[in-house]
C-alpha cells in the first residue's frame, strides 16, 4: 500500500459515504408526497408526511442499526405516536431480527389476546419489507400453552433431532420475525409477553467496526428509501370498497396469512359521511379502522377511530352498518377521522370461515345518516 492511500487515523472510510447517501435518501423523500403524480394531497396530510418520515427514521434506526440477529430482542412495530406500514389499532406488533443458519429460542406468555402469533420471513433484501416472504406462521389455535399461558418455539432451518415442541422452520435467507397480537380492548386488556434468544451460546458483542456501521447505515436508508415507494398508496376510485383478498404467505410483505383485507379510500367534506354494509362471516375477529394517506392508523386514545367485534352493533346474521365521519351523526358504528379528509378505510377478518362478500360503501350527507332506513 502506497503512503498516499494509507488510511489516516480518523479517516471517516465507508463509514461516512454511507451516512452521506442516508442523508441524501432523506433529502428526497418527501418526493413520495409532494409529487403531484402521487396524489393530491391538502397542506394537514402533507404535514403528515414530514412527521411520517421521522418515524420511518426512527424504526430505520431500531430495526437495522440496532438490531443484531446474533443477540436478538423483540422491538415494537408500531407505538401510539409513531407508525408505519399499515398497523391495526387493536393489534400490537413486534420484530426481531435474525439470521439464516442460527437456531433460536422463543418464549412467551399469552395476555388477554383473542389472537397471538409468530411469522417468519424471509428474503434477498433484509431491510426491504416488500422482497420478504412468509417461512412459516403459527397462531395461538397452533401453540402449546401451560396451565398459566407460558409457551416455547424453536425457529431453525430443520427440526432439532429428538425436539417434540413447538418448532417452525427458518430458511436460508431469514431476516426477521414478528409477534402479532390482537385485542378487543387495549385499554384494559393485558398484553402477551415475549423473549428471544440464540440456542447457541454467543460470545458478547465488540464495537462495530467502519464496514459493519455502514452496512446499518446503508441498510436504514434502504428501509427508507423502499417504504416511501409505497406511501401514499396507490391512487383507487375515492369512497368504493375494493373486493376482500387474503394475504398468502407468497405475498412480499409483512402480512399474515391468517387475514382477509379490504380497503377504501376516503375522501370526505366536514358535511359528509361514508356510510359502510357489509357482514361479519365467522372469524377469530373483525374490525374496521382509519389510516391517513401514509398507512398509519388514526389516534386511537383519544377518538374512536375503529370498531371491532366487541364493539359494534351487528345484525343477527353479522350484518353491519359502519359510518365514517369527521363529526358523530348520531347512530351507532360511528368511526372518527379525526379531522382528516383524506384517509384509507381498511376491513379486516381475522382467520375467517370462508369469503366474505365486498362490503358496499356510499357518500351521505350527514345530517341525513339518521334517518336513512336501518341495516337489520
Amino acid at each position: 500500500m502506497s503512503a498516499d492511500s494509507t488510511p489516516r487515523p480518523n479517516d471517516p472510510g465507508p463509514v461516512q459515504k454511507a451516512w452521506l447517501h442516508l442523508l441524501d435518501v432523506l433529502r428526497n423523500a418527501d418526493g413520495s408526497f409532494i409529487d403531484p403524480a402521487r396524489g393530491r394531497f391538502d397542506p394537514a396530510t402533507m404535514a403528515m408526511g414530514y412527521r411520517h418520515l421521522t418515524h420511518l427514521l426512527s424504526y430505520a434506526f431500531d430495526l437495522y442499526v440496532e438490531s443484531d440477529p446474533d443477540r436478538p430482542a423483540f422491538v415494537p412495530l408500531a407505538a401510539p405516536t409513531k407508525k408505519i406500514l399499515g398497523d391495526n389499532t387493536d393489534s400490537v406488533y413486534q420484530y426481531a431480527g435474525i439470521r439464516g443458519g442460527r437456531a433460536y429460542r422463543v418464549t412467551g406468555r399469552r395476555g388477554d389476546d383473542c389472537y397471538l402469533s409468530l411469522i417468519v420471513h424471509a428474503g434477498p433484501d433484509p431491510s426491504s419489507s416488500m422482497t420478504h416472504r412468509t417461512v412459516s406462521n403459527r397462531n395461538h389455535s397452533e401453540l402449546t400453552t401451560d396451565a398459566e399461558g407460558r409457551f416455547e418455539i424453536v425457529l431453525s432451518e430443520e427440526r432439532p433431532a429428538g425436539y417434540e415442541g413447538d418448532w417452525m422452520a427458518t430458511a436460508p435467507d431469514a431476516v426477521c420475525v414478528i409477534t402479532r397480537e390482537y385485542y378487543f380492548d387495549r385499554t384494559v386488556d393485558r398484553p402477551a409477553s415475549w423473549h428471544i434468544e440464540t440456542v447457541e451460546t454467543v460470545e458478547p458483542p465488540r464495537p462495530l467496526s467502519q464496514q459493519e456501521t455502514a452496512d446499518r447505515l446503508l441498510a436504514a436508508a434502504h428501509f427508507v428509501a423502499e417504504t416511501v415507494k409505497m406511501t401514499p398508496m396507490a391512487p383507487t376510485t375515492p369512497n368504493t370498497m375494493q373486493e376482500p383478498y387474503r394475504f398468502t404467505p407468497q405475498h412480499p410483505s409483512w402480512g399474515t396469512p391468517d387475514n382477509m383485507y379490504a380497503r377504501c379510500r376516503y375522501e370526505l367534506e366536514a358535511d359528509e359521511a361514508l356510510v359502510i354494509d357489509g357482514v361479519v362471516i365467522p372469524c377469530v375477529y373483525w374490525g374496521i379502522q382509519l389510516w391517513n394517506p401514509l398507512m398509519q392508523s388514526l389516534d386511537w386514545r383519544y377518538e374512536r377511530v375503529s370498531i371491532n367485534t366487541s364493539q359494534a352493533q351487528l345484525g343477527p346474521g353479522g350484518e353491519f352498518r359502519v359510518v365514517v365521519a369527521q363529526h358523530d351523526p348520531g347512530v351507532a358504528n360511528w368511526v372518527s377521522t379525526a379531522g382528516t379528509r383524506q384517509g384509507s378505510v381498511f376491513c379486516r377478518w381475522l382467520c375467517p370461515e370462508g369469503q366474505p362478500s365486498t362490503p358496499h360503501a356510499r357518500v351521505v350527507p350527514l345530517a341525513e345518516v339518521a334517518s336513512l332506513p336501518p341495516r337489520f
